[in-house]
C-alpha cells in the first residue's frame, strides 16, 4: 500500500515587485503571460563532504547571477515578471534562496534588513546549514549569518563580485590543480601537499608552488605533520613556520597570538599568507577565521559564514564553539594587544601580539636599565684626583631662630610660568586612539612605530573577470524597480559593468596608533595632551573527491 506524498504549498515571495519573486513548487511550473519561472536547482550542485548541504559557494553565486542576468535581459521576457524557484526540499529551499539574498546584497547593493525582510516571517522558515561532520550537528549558520557576512566583506573591500575571476576560482580549488582558495586579499587556505619522494613534485604541489610565487605569498604555516619538505617553499623565498597541533581540535590563545602576530608581520611587509591542515578546512579555518575577526570585526557566526562561502566545509564541529566563545577576545586585542619588538624563534623570528600593557612596561624597565647603566658609567670613568667632597655648612640653633625675621618682606618665591594669553593655552585631553607619525616619541624615547600592529594594505589589485551582461545583442539596461512600504520607489539597473575600471576593487587600510599618556602634540598652535592607551572538482568537470579529515 503506497501513500501519495503531501503536497506542500509555500506563498511566493516578493523581492521586487512585478519582478523578482522567490518560490518552491512540487512540480514544474508553466511560464505564462506575466511570469517566467527560473530554477538552478539542476544545474547548480553542492558538493558536500559529509551530512553539509550549502551554502552554495561564491563561484555558483556568480554563475547564478549571469543566468538571472540572461533571463532578465531577454527580449521575449520583457515586462515579465521573474520567479525564481526551487523544490519544497528544505535544503534547496535554503540554498536557492540564500543564493538570490547574496545576489540582492552584492550586486544590487541592497542592505541586509532589505534582503532579509522578505523571508523573515515565511512559513515554513527556511533552516540553518550544519558543518561538514558526520554526527549530529549541534552549531547552525542561517541565511541572515551569510547576508551580514557578505554584506561585511562587500564593505571592507574583502570581496567585489563584478570584478570575480570565475575560471581562476574553479580551475584552483580542484583537488588536482592544487586544492587551495584566496580567502581574502591578505590569506590563502589550501590543502596539505603530499610529496612522495625527495625532490619530487607532483602536478598539485607544482600548481600551489608557481601561484604563491606569482602572487606576494612571503610565509607559509603548516598546522599538520610533515607530508611534504619545507625547503621546497624556503627555496623560492618564502618564509616557512610549523604551528602543529592535533587534528579536530582547537588552537591555545598562545597560538593564536603568535599566528596573528606573525601574519601582521607578514601583511606589513607587504605579502600573503599561506595556511593548510590536512584538508585545509578546520585547523585552517579556526586560524585564519581568529584573524578575520581580529581584524574585520566579524562575528563568529558571520566568519564561519564568509568563509565556507569562498571555501566550503572550513571549521568544523567543536571548532565552531571555540570561535564563537573567543570572538569577543579576538576583537578585544585589536585594542589591547600589540606587535612585540621580541623576535619569536617559534615562528621563525617574527614578531608575536602582547599585551601593550606589558609592552609598555617592559620598554619603561629597560629605559631606566639604560639609564641607570650610563650613570654607573659615568661614575667608574671619573677620575677620584679631582673629586672633592663637598662639606656642608652647620647651622646653629640660634641662627635658625632668626632666619625668619632677617627678611621681613614676603618673598616672592619662584615666579609661577602662565601660558601667553595672546596664545591658544586650551588643553584638550584625548581618550582615543590618535592617528600620528611614525616619528612621533612613545615611551621614554620608544619609537611609536614599533606599536602599530595593524595591517598596511596593498593598493595592488590582481585583475579579475568582470561579470558581463549574457545577453550580447541587448544594449539597453534592464531597470528594476522596488517600491517600498514608504511609498518610495528606487531603480536599480541588473546590467553590470564590464570594464575592471568602472567598479575599483577597494581596499581597506586600518591603522591603530598609541601614544603615552606623557606624550603631546601641537596642532594648529593647540596644546593636546595624549591618553595612554578548500578541495574538489567544481562545474561540469568530473568530480575529483577527497577524504573528509579537517
Amino acid at each position: 500500500m503506497s501513500f501519495a506524498r503531501e503536497s506542500i504549498k509555500i506563498p511566493r515571495i516578493e523581492f521586487l515587485k512585478n519582478r523578482i519573486y522567490l518560490a518552491a513548487y512540487d512540480n514544474v511550473p508553466v511560464d505564462t503571460d506575466s511570469t517566467v519561472f527560473f530554477t538552478i536547482e539542476d544545474m547548480l550542485l553542492y558538493n558536500n563532504f559529509n551530512l553539509d548541504f550549502g551554502p552554495l559557494h561564491i563561484g555558483a553565486l556568480y554563475r547564478f547571477a549571469v543566468l538571472l542576468h540572461t533571463v532578465l535581459n531577454d527580449d521575449a521576457n520583457s515586462g515579465k515578471a521573474v520567479c525564481i524557484y526551487s523544490s519544497t526540499d528544505p535544503k534547496m529551499r535554503s540554498n536557492t534562496a540564500c543564493l538570490l539574498c547574496c545576489y540582492m546584497v552584492l550586486i544590487q547593493s541592497w542592505s541586509p534588513h532589505q534582503v532579509l525582510q522578505p523571508i523573515a516571517q515565511i512559513s515554513p522558515p527556511f533552516i540553518g546549514f550544519r558543518d561538514a561532520g558526520y554526527s549530529t550537528a549541534d552549531f547552525e549558520i542561517t541565511i541572515q549569518d551569510i547576508v551580514y557576512a557578505m554584506w561585511r566583506a562587500k564593505e571592507r573591500g574583502m570581496i567585489d563580485i563584478t570584478n570575480f575571476n570565475l575560471e581562476e576560482y574553479e580551475l584552483y580549488e580542484r583537488v588536482d590543480q592544487g586544492d587551495f582558495n584566496v580567502i581574502s586579499k591578505d590569506f590563502i587556505a589550501f590543502a596539505s601537499p603530499i610529496q612522495k619522494r625527495p625532490q619530487y613534485l607532483n602536478e598539485p604541489f607544482k600548481k600551489v608552488l608557481s601561484f604563491f610565487q606569482n602572487n606576494d605569498v612571503q610565509l607559509v604555516v603548516r598546522l599538520n605533520s610533515r607530508l611534504y619538505d619545507a625547503d621546497e617553499f624556503t627555496k623560492r623565498g618564502m618564509k616557512h613556520i610549523d604551528m602543529i597541533f592535533d587534528d579536530g581540535t582547537c588552537p591555545t590563545m598562545d597560538y593564536v597570538q603568535k599566528f596573528i602576530g606573525a601574519a601582521e608581520t607578514t601583511i606589513n611587509n607587504g605579502g600573503k599568507i599561506a595556511v593548510h591542515c590536512k584538508a585545509g578546512l578546520g585547523r585552517t579555518g579556526c586560524l585564519i577565521g581568529a584573524h578575520l575577526i581580529y581584524t574585520h570585526g566579524f562575528t563568529a557566526n558571520e566568519c564561519i559564514a564568509y568563509m565556507r562561502m569562498i571555501r566550503p566545509g572550513m571549521v568544523v564541529g567543536p571548532q565552531q564553539h571555540w570561535l564563537y566563545l573567543h570572538q569577543n577576545d579576538f576583537r578585544d586585542w585589536r585594542h589591547t594587544m600589540v606587535l612585540d619588538n621580541r623576535p619569536d624563534d617559534f615562528i621563525g623570528g617574527l614578531f608575536s601580539l602582547c599585551p601593550y600593557d606589558e609592552f609598555k612596561a617592559r620598554m619603561k624597565q629597560e629605559s631606566r636599565n639604560r639609564k641607570l647603566q650610563q650613570i654607573n658609567s659615568s661614575a667608574t670613568n671619573i677620575d677620584s684626583s679631582f673629586y672633592t667632597p663637598i662639606r656642608r655648612r652647620k647651622i646653629s640653633g640660634v641662627l635658625a631662630s632668626k632666619i625668619h625675621t632677617a627678611v621681613p618682606t614676603e618673598s616672592p618665591g619662584q615666579p609661577r610660568k602662565y601660558l601667553d594669553s595672546n596664545e591658544n593655552s586650551e588643553i584638550h585631553i584625548n581618550n582615543s586612539d590618535v592617528e600620528l607619525d611614525s616619528k612621533e616619541p612613545l615611551v621614554d624615547g620608544v619609537i611609536e612605530n614599533n606599536l602599530d600592529s595593524s595591517p598596511r594594505r596593498r593598493t595592488s589589485e590582481n585583475d579579475w573577470q568582470v561579470l558581463k551582461s549574457a545577453s550580447a545583442n541587448q544594449t539597453q539596461p534592464i531597470h528594476l524597480t522596488k517600491t517600498t512600504t514608504t511609498t518610495t520607489t528606487r531603480t536599480i539597473s541588473t546590467t553590470l559593468s564590464s570594464s575592471p575600471q568602472s567598479s575599483p576593487t577597494h581596499t581597506m587600510k586600518m591603522q591603530k596608533t598609541r601614544v603615552s599618556s606623557k606624550g603631546n602634540i601641537q596642532k594648529n598652535g593647540v596644546h593636546r595632551v595624549l591618553s595612554g592607551g578548500v578541495r574538489k572538482s567544481s562545474g561540469s568537470g568530473g568530480s575529483i573527491r577527497k577524504p573528509y579529515n579537517a
